[in-house]
């Protein structure tokens, strides 16, 4: 890439609201050909600065898209919805238009509101009394001829909720 080559800020942020994506690479080619032309570096505000930035956002909406996918469509809230808006006006330099990804997204949290498919909450901490842990045990005594070995989950059960009732008695608990 040469001088002539290196886009100007105006040039970076049409291509990006027409959806181009700013690799890396790219950020790096530009601001060498722009820190070889000035001598010092790239410039505050110049196209290697734009792209950068241009590019971290991209970056972020994608994790954000990430994110968002990995999660059951029935759990997309309007929170979900204006966050990838937001991600995605900034990725692209542009607000979003109706076929855009936030839009899909807002579509679904729209269902959901009206479905009322609300996420899931979170119940918070969740304790495991010695009453559920000695059932627990009992049921998997039951299944495998009378012993509860080491590590099984009954097992686990019985050392949280014994944990647990040390800790509400004052006493430490150094053994796993």
């Amino acid at each position: 890439m040469s001088i002539n080559d290196i886009p100007t800020v105006g040039d970076i942020k049409r291509a990006v609201a027409v959806g181009q994506r700013i690799t890396p690479e790219d950020v790096s080619q530009i601001a060498q050909v722009e820190s070889e032309f000035t001598g010092g570096g790239p410039v505050k505000g110049g196209p290697a600065a734009t792209a950068h930035s241009l590019s971290s956002r991209q970056m972020n909406f994608e994790a954000k898209l990430d994110e968002l996918a990995h999660k059951p469509q029935s759990h997309i809230t309007q929170e979900d919805a204006r966050s990838m808006q937001s991600a995605e006006g900034r990725a692209f330099n542009t607000p979003p238009g109706p076929a855009s990804v936030s839009a899909q997204v807002r579509s679904l949290a729209d269902r959901n509101e009206v479905l009322g498919l609300p996420a899931v909450q979170d119940p918070g901490p969740v304790y495991v009394t010695k009453e559920e842990a000695s059932e627990a045990q009992s049921v998997e005594a039951i299944y495998t001829g009378g012993m509860v070995t080491r590590g099984s989950l009954a097992a686990q059960m019985q050392s949280a909720a014994d944990k647990r009732e040390a800790a509400r008695n004052g006493v430490t608990w150094d053994r796993e």
